[in-house]
């Protein structure tokens, strides 16, 4: 099967689709037009120019545990991530839920009078898929969903070579499927491709070889529009094209599965 035979594009969220995608029939879907354009460019130049813009790094598994790499983006939210080597650390684990209210109530004022992307997408899922959807909790406490992230151009090629994947350490949540879900405000010209690799999933701890990116099959590459929501199996190899121009601006949140379960929302 040609890889592309295996993205799915849709008019809007359904209950089929959601499933076929959770189930991997497909190994993406996309809701093109998904968001308003003028609102997307209006969140869009607030994010970049927020007062609380900071380095979003990326866990990788090493012989010497967890190391956070900064790949050339920056974030608008404080992610879980940042506690998956300190789970004991309660202090840390006050700020991250602090930092959660906070940017929840900042993106919604960056978005004014529209609704946020993220809101709209866990409404629309709630609605929609069966199971429901709802925001995640840890330690009987709501997370943050929804996070901003700005990719510079003169970084982006951190962010290209090597693919890297996301997977949430099974000692927070026993999940069957890991997704990730991007609402794209603000794409370059040129570039900035989303690549998808379709190979099985990874586990949480799987620590990629040198040169990864050689030793992978044919990618899936998808040119996104502003507008655009795509959801994939985030445990597989991904990477985003380097660019040139203004910063590649996105909406994201985690989407956690479990069988005959409301989905879980998270950053």
């Amino acid at each position: 099967m040609h890889p592309l035979q295996r993205i799915e594009k849709a008019t809007q969220i359904t209950h089929q689709a959601m499933q076929r995608l959770l189930t991997d029939e497909i190994t993406a879907l996309i809701i093109e037009n998904y968001y308003p354009v003028n609102s997307a460019g209006v969140i869009a130049e607030k994010l970049i120019k927020s007062e609380v813009l900071a380095n979003y790094t990326h866990e990788t598994s090493t012989t010497n545990g967890l190391k956070q790499e900064y790949l050339g983006v920056d974030r608008v939210g404080f992610p879980f991530n940042l506690i998956y080597d300190k789970p004991d650390d309660d202090n840390l684990i006050g700020q991250y839920y602090a930092a959660a209210k906070e940017n929840i109530s900042r993106i919604r004022l960056y978005s004014k009078p529209a609704i946020t992307p993220i809101d709209k997408l866990r409404l629309e899922l709630d609605e929609n898929y069966t199971h429901g959807a709802m925001v995640a909790d840890y330690q009987h406490k709501k997370m943050l969903a929804g996070i901003g992230r700005v990719s510079h151009a003169d970084m982006s090629y951190m962010s290209e070579d090597p693919p890297h994947f996301d997977a949430l350490p099974k000692r927070f949540a026993e999940l069957s499927g890991q997704f990730a879900a991007n609402i794209y405000l603000k794409v370059p010209g040129t570039g900035g491709e989303l690549e998808i690799w379709d190979v099985p999933p990874l586990a949480p701890l799987f620590s990629a070889p040198d040169n990864w990116r050689a030793q992978l099959p044919q990618s899936i590459v998808i040119k996104p529009n502003v507008g655009d929501l795509i959801i994939f199996n985030c445990r597989r190899p991904h990477a985003i094209r380097s660019f040139k121009g203004e910063p590649r601006v996105t909406m994201q949140v985690f989407i956690g599965y479990k069988e005959n379960q409301p989905l879980k929302l998270w950053n």
